[in-house]
C-alpha cells in the first residue's frame, strides 16, 4: 500500500511539473509565435462572440481566414465552439483572449493528468504516450485544432481501460455501468470524427480493436454488438454535424471556397497561382514532378517527421542539438521493441493479432502523412502522427497484464524518455520560445 501511495505521489508531481512548464508557455510566449496559431486563435474568438456555426459566405469569417485563403470554420471541428465558450468564461481572470483560448488547451491536458492518476497502477501505462515526448505537451500548450482530438483519443483509452478485460468485449446482459462506457466510448469517437480529419484513421483502428478484444476474450459476437453500439452513437454525432453544416451551407454557391481563397490568399497560395504553376514550392508536389520516394530521398519526410515528433518548436524553428533526436531515436525504438516482444510473447493469441492490428494503423497513419504532404501539402509535422499514440495507448489498457512483465526494462526506459522530454521542452523550447 505505502509503495502504491509513494508511486502515485511521484507520479502526480510528474504531472504538476509538466502542467507548471506548459502554463509557463503558454504565458509567457508571444502570440503567434506558433505554427498557424493566430489563424486558430481568430477562429476561437468568432465563437468568444457568437453561437451560430457561420455560411462560408457569410461575412463575419472575413478575418478568419489564413495564407491559404480558407478558414479553420469552414470545416466540420468542434474545437473552436468550445473553446470559445471556455475563453469567454475565463478572460477576466486570465486576461487577453489568446491567453484564455491556450488555457482551454492546458485544461483539456490538466483533464487528462486526473484521469491518469484515477487508473489502477497495473492500467497506468495505458497513459505512457503522454509522457515520452515533448511534442505533445507542446501542443497542449498554446491555442490550435490538434489537441482537443488528442484528448478525446485518451479519454477513449481511459475509457478501454476501465472496462477490465476479459469484460471488453462483455457479453449479452452486460451490466449497464460497462454499456455506459461502450455509450461513452462512442460519443467520444463521434467527437473525434468532427474535429479533425488525420483521425478518421483512428475509427478504423477501433472497429479493429473490438475485433482483437473479441479474439482475446473468445467472444467475436459479443465484440461485434459492441461495436455496432460505439459505431452507431459515433456515427448518429458525425451525421448531425455533417447535416447541420449542409443545412446552413445550402444556399452558398459551390465556387465560393474557390472565390474566398483567391481573394483571401497570399500570392503564392491563390489558386490562381496554382493553376499557372506558380504557386509556393511545397504545393501539390506530385504535379510538380516529384516522385513518392523522392519525398524521402530529396526532401527527408521521414527525418523531419521525427525530429517534430519529439521537440520542435516556434514554426519548426528551435531544435535541439541534433545529437538529442539521436539519443532520443535510441531510447524510443528501445521502448517500443521491448513492448512489442512482451505483447507477442505474453498476450496470447489476442496480443499477437493487437500488434498486428496496430502496426497496420499506425502505418496507415504514416502513409496518410506522407500522401498529404506529396498530394497536397509538405507538412513532414509530427503532430499528424498523434493518432498513433491513441492506437498505443488502447492496445496497452487492454493488454497491460501482458506488457507490465517487462516493467524493469520498460519503466527505466521510459523514465529516460521522461528526462530527455524535459530537457527539450524546458531548455530548448521554453528557453528558445520568443516572448
Amino acid at each position: 500500500m505505502l509503495k502504491s501511495v509513494l508511486k502515485n505521489l511521484l507520479l502526480g508531481l510528474v504531472a504538476v511539473g509538466i502542467l507548471a512548464a506548459m502554463s509557463t508557455m503558454a504565458l509567457e510566449s508571444r502570440l503567434n509565435v506558433h505554427p498557424d496559431e493566430l489563424d486558430h486563435v481568430n477562429a476561437g474568438r468568432y465563437f468568444i462572440s457568437y453561437w451560430d456555426f457561420p455560411a462560408l459566405d457569410d461575412p463575419r469569417l472575413s478575418n478568419t481566414f489564413s495564407n491559404y485563403g480558407v478558414t479553420y470554420l469552414q470545416q466540420l471541428d468542434v474545437v473552436y465552439f468550445f473553446a470559445g465558450k471556455f475563453a469567454k468564461l475565463v478572460s477576466p481572470f486570465i486576461g487577453p483572449d489568446y491567453i484564455a483560448l491556450r488555457f482551454f488547451n492546458i485544461f483539456l491536458f490538466a483533464v487528462l493528468m486526473g484521469l491518469f492518476l484515477r487508473l489502477p497502477d497495473n492500467r497506468k501505462i495505458a497513459f505512457l504516450p503522454l509522457f515520452i515526448t515533448p511534442q505533445v505537451w507542446y501542443v497542449f500548450s498554446y491555442f490550435n485544432g490538434d489537441a482537443f482530438p488528442l484528448f478525446l483519443s485518451f479519454c477513449m483509452v481511459y475509457a478501454v481501460a476501465r472496462l477490465d478485460p476479459p469484460v471488453l468485449p462483455t457479453p449479452t446482459g452486460q451490466p449497464a455501468a460497462k454499456t455506459r462506457l461502450l455509450l461513452i466510448l462512442g460519443i467520444l469517437l463521434g467527437f473525434i470524427c468532427i474535429s479533425k480529419q488525420n483521425y478518421y484513421v483512428l475509427a478504423g483502428f477501433t472497429l479493429a480493436f473490438f475485433g482483437v478484444c473479441g479474439l482475446a476474450a473468445h467472444n467475436l459476437k459479443a465484440a461485434a454488438k459492441n461495436a455496432a453500439l460505439v459505431f452507431l452513437v459515433a456515427a448518429t454525432l458525425f451525421g448531425a454535424r455533417w447535416g447541420y453544416n449542409v443545412y446552413v451551407n445550402r444556399t452558398v454557391r459551390p465556387e465560393v471556397p474557390t472565390l474566398n481563397a483567391e481573394k483571401y490568399a497570399i500570392k503564392d497560395y491563390k489558386p490562381s497561382s496554382q493553376e499557372a504553376g506558380t504557386q509556393f514550392w511545397g504545393l501539390r508536389m506530385r504535379e510538380q514532378g516529384l516522385t513518392y520516394p523522392q519525398l524521402f530521398s530529396i526532401w527527408t519526410w521521414h527525418i523531419w517527421t521525427f525530429r517534430t515528433s519529439f521537440g520542435v518548436y516556434d514554426y519548426m524553428k528551435i531544435y535541439a542539438p541534433f545529437i538529442y533526436y539521436r539519443y532520443v531515436g535510441y531510447v524510443f525504438w528501445a521502448l517500443t521493441g521491448a513492448l512489442a516482444v512482451a505483447l507477442a510473447l505474453h498476450g496470447g493469441s489476442g496480443g499477437i493479432a493487437a500488434l498486428l492490428v496496430f502496426l497496420t494503423f499506425a502505418g496507415l497513419t504514416i502513409f496518410q502523412s506522407t500522401w498529404h504532404s506529396w498530394v497536397n501539402d509538405f507538412q513532414a509535422q509530427g503532430r499528424y502522427l498523434f493518432p498513433i499514440g491513441a492506437m498505443a495507448g488502447m492496445t496497452l489498457a487492454r493488454f497491460a497484464k501482458a506488457v507490465n512483465r517487462t516493467l524493469p526494462v520498460t519503466g527505466v526506459l521510459a523514465a529516460a524518455m521522461l528526462a530527455l522530454s524535459l530537457y527539450s521542452f524546458l531548455w530548448v523550447g521554453l528557453a528558445q520560445i520568443p516572448k
